[in-house]
């Protein structure tokens, strides 16, 4: 099979899209741009079939990776499952705290706010979720005086817009429920019925997805077990109970998993809920032969885009991703950000970009095979908690999330509450 184009899924030139509106200098399509569209240049690995000089860096699952010297550029849309004002660090949030960048984002929201006509709900949800993201990013500057007045005076704007999109809980309740419209077109498993054979599942509340995303969004784990659910469940928990953990192999005890991201929203009382937008799915199938032995894992990655999903919601706005598509690899085990730095003990270093393969494996092993819900365990002297099944329509996990997300200080200093 040939190598994958490293440009596929970039812009041929960096200019605002016709994301919300037809006109790309719609107010909104302005404030998206300014977030999320930005040139990044990068590293390759040997995925794309570069025939250049190579170097050799270290990086999370990769030790002394052989990468090329040469560095490549691509134009990120930034319409996918991503946050605002990457990559990871100052690089990101001072995008738009120099001008003119700063000046045309303070314009936008002046005039996204003088706006008297209310856009559709889900205009308003998707839009929500990224300025909300935007406003905590912000909250986190240290940088110079001058970049955190600017950081405060954006955070204002921000402030004033998060409210006007507030939804009010009977519009949260009738978006899209974008994951199942996407089940047929999109070959997504039907992980929300109870009788599919995938079953809901939590061990410890903690999940360092919810806490990458500033508790945001939710990040709900389905498994899909070889056996029947009690009978899985009475496995692990006598194993956990021995405290035989982590488990680092479950493809025995497992045919699938799956991380089903939705987005938090704020609705018109103040108050942070759970939403019905999935925001991103990581898939993954446990191929096994005819006598029940692993074989190999075949990943999938789904990711929104807001543009698809307006055009168009009962598609689901889904793209598609498969295991030799274009990926950047993490910086740690604990990073799930877009386009990170290479970071070394003394140096930092472009983004790498490889197949999303690579990615997956840099945290899941060289099969793809962990399944982190059963390797992160609390305090290590006391007895863990049973592993419990939970009711996909009860959206649990979420409320969980979203109670934790209302005791953060960058949500306190929202003061949304009517």
């Amino acid at each position: 099979m040939a190598p994958s184009d490293y440009r596929a899924g970039s812009l041929a030139k960096q200019e605002a899209q016709s994301i919300y509106a037809v006109d790309p200098h719609d107010s909104w399509n302005r404030i998206f741009y300014l977030l999320f569209t930005r040139s990044i240049k990068l590293r390759l690995t040997e995925d794309f079939g570069h025939q250049g000089s190579l170097v050799r860096i270290d990086t999370m699952g990769n030790p002394s990776l052989p990468v090329s010297s040469q560095i490549f550029e691509r134009i990120e849309s930034g319409d996918r499952a991503i946050d605002p004002l990457y990559p990871l660090g100052p690089t990101g949030t001072e995008s738009v705290l120099v001008n003119p960048q700063f000046s045309e984002l303070e314009q936008a929201l002046r005039d996204a706010l003088a706006e008297s006509t209310p856009r559709p709900p889900l205009h308003r949800a998707l839009m929500q979720a990224d300025v909300w993201a935007a406003y905590d990013i912000l909250s986190r500057v240290r940088e110079t005086n001058s970049h955190r007045e600017r950081a405060h005076e954006v955070m204002g704007s921000l402030q004033q817009f998060i409210l006007k999109l507030a939804l009010t809980s009977e519009e949260i309740a009738a978006l899209p429920r974008n994951y199942s419209t996407s089940q047929s077109g999109q070959g997504l498993p039907d992980v929300f019925d109870e009788n599919s054979g995938w079953m809901e599942v939590e061990w410890l509340p903690y999940r360092l997805h919810d806490y990458s995303a500033d508790h945001r969004r939710a990040a709900r784990v389905f498994l899909k077990p070889a056996t029947k659910s009690q009978k899985f469940l009475a496995d692990v928990n006598a194993t956990l109970g021995q405290r035989k953990y982590p488990l680092t192999d479950q493809t025995g005890i497992l045919d699938g998993a799956a991380l089903v991201t939705e987005d938090l929203l704020i609705d018109s009382h103040g108050r942070a809920v759970p939403s019905p937008l999935t925001y991103e799915v990581q898939l993954r199938t446990f191929v096994k032969d005819g006598q029940g032995k692993f074989k190999e894992t075949v990943v999938t990655q789904y990711e929104l885009s807001r543009k698809l999903l307006l055009a168009n919601p009962s598609s689901g706005g889904f793209i598609r991703l498969g295991a030799d598509y274009p990926a950047y690899l993490p910086s740690s085990g604990n990073d799930y950000t877009f386009a990170s730095p290479t970071l070394g003990e003394k140096t930092r270093d472009f983004p790498i970009l490889g197949y999303l393969r690579r990615r997956c494996e840099s945290c899941h092993g060289p099969d793809m095979t962990s399944v982190f819900t059963f390797m992160m365990h609390d305090d290590p002297r006391r007895s863990p908690p049973p592993v419990r099944q939970l009711r996909p329509a009860d959206d649990m996990h979420a409320a969980y999330v979203a109670t934790e997300k209302m005791k953060q200080t960058n949500f306190k200093s929202l003061h949304l509450a009517p």
